[in-house]
């Protein structure tokens, strides 16, 4: 039997998938739920287990190499010997080149859909790799004669074109044609953008584009807080873990949901989704960008439980090791930039949640107590929210919650 292994979709934000490592070489056999290959998405990097028992008999995509989902990118057999010209026949309408005379190159075609004003491009024949090159060389794949079966563009023609095209003048690019008057500022470097940060950047434009933000900030006394923070501390060899202030937060903001349901929604277009689950996105810097492990119904356990399940998912983000499940359903996230010394800042929401808590450094402040001047640890709570799915006296009325429950976190057992 011949099995099929496809770029699987392993979130729901996920369009295309690199393969960054195969952990088997063709002609291995493979076992039903061992890992078969390493994928990056737009989020993390996953390890796959195999669909199928049997035998690696074709790697179709190579490591480095990136394909949308539900593309071909491997062939299991139950027999080292079993012919697999069927199963790329099979494909070969949406995923296989128009021939497959040279074995040494992958035989299916990692590329866009061809619109239609691009039909006659389209039909030109040339192996993956040929056409993989010219895209990178940026040659047009029309312009150059096949010199394979068929009139097929091979590597070499490809390769021909390029050192062809280094041998003859270039014209002026738009660059180099503008008015001079603009010239190039000297001295930059262009970072390429990873598909992590795209993604970012792509979320983050929608957030702002179709939510109408509105924020909220208040200033809150962190006495009581810290003093909980320090004592849990104390206890930490007791409770097998060291408290961090965000397994408390994330506590106290689980509370504070209960209480204001429709503050844990989501807009979706005709409707408001009220989720019933309190699930708490933690925003993690990592290397390129932001990702955002959530902790699934926080309402339902302890800081200590939090504060162990906080650690492996911040370590699993760092990594890019995090699953689906992970960082997927979040209902409400929090920001928290005070380890930094950043005072106050509003978050841009992230969708299709309603609202993001951003959290500010603690900072020694005077205030009037009684009348007389004292000094506290002050810090500010700025609530980001969805005007469409929450309006702004709810929003008050839950930040002012929270306040009470940060500065005087007892009430969270009342």
């Amino acid at each position: 039997m011949v099995t099929i292994i496809e770029m699987p979709a392993l979130s729901s934000t996920m369009k295309k998938g690199k393969v960054v490592k195969w952990h088997k070489r063709e002609g291995d056999f493979v076992k039903k739920g061992e890992t078969l290959f390493e994928v990056e998405t737009d989020k993390v990097n996953v390890e796959v287990d195999s669909l199928a028992s049997g035998f690696l008999r074709k790697i179709l995509l190579e490591e480095g190499i990136e394909a949308p989902i539900n593309t071909p990118i491997a062939i299991i057999c139950d027999s080292i010997d079993e012919d697999i010209s069927s199963a790329i026949v099979a494909k070969s309408s949406v995923s296989v080149s128009p021939a497959i005379e040279e074995p040494d190159e992958a035989e299916f075609e990692i590329s866009k859909p061809p619109r239609i004003e691009a039909k006659e491009k389209s039909m030109t024949k040339a192996s993956p790799l040929a056409r993989r090159i010219a895209e990178e060389e940026g040659i047009d794949i029309q312009t150059i004669k096949g010199t394979g079966p068929g009139d097929r563009i091979t590597k070499e023609d490809v390769e021909r074109a390029i050192a062809e095209r280094s041998q003859t003048p270039m014209a002026p690019s738009k660059a180099e044609a503008k008015n001079e008057l603009e010239p190039e500022i000297e001295g930059y470097e262009d970072i390429e953008l990873t598909k992590m940060r795209m993604v970012i950047a792509q979320r983050l434009q929608e957030s702002k584009a179709n939510a109408p933000h509105f924020y909220l900030d208040i200033t809150v006394d962190a006495t009581a807080i810290t003093q909980l923070k320090d004592a849990l501390e104390k206890r930490s060899e007791r409770l097998g873990v060291k408290i961090s202030f965000n397994d408390i937060v994330i506590k106290i903001v689980s509370k504070a949901l209960k209480e204001f349901p429709t503050v844990n929604a989501s807009f979706l277009k005709d409707r408001i989704r009220v989720h019933k689950a309190i699930n708490i996105g933690v925003a993690v810097a990592v290397d390129e960008g932001l990702v955002v492990p959530v902790v699934r119904n926080a309402d339902q356990k302890s800081i200590a439980q939090i504060s162990r399940e906080m650690r492996e998912l911040v370590t699993k983000a760092r990594n890019r090791k995090l699953l689906p499940d992970e960082f997927q359903g979040g209902t409400f996230t929090i920001s928290n930039m005070g380890m930094f010394g950043v005072e106050t800042f509003h978050a841009i929401i992230n969708p299709p949640e309603s609202s993001i808590l951003a959290i500010g450094a603690i900072i020694p402040k005077p205030v009037v107590m009684e009348g007389e001047i004292t000094v506290k640890p002050c810090l500010k709570l700025s609530l980001s929210v969805d005007h469409r799915a929450v309006d702004g006296a709810v929003a008050a009325r839950f930040l002012a919650r929270l306040k009470e429950l940060v500065e005087a976190p007892l009430l969270m057992v009342a």
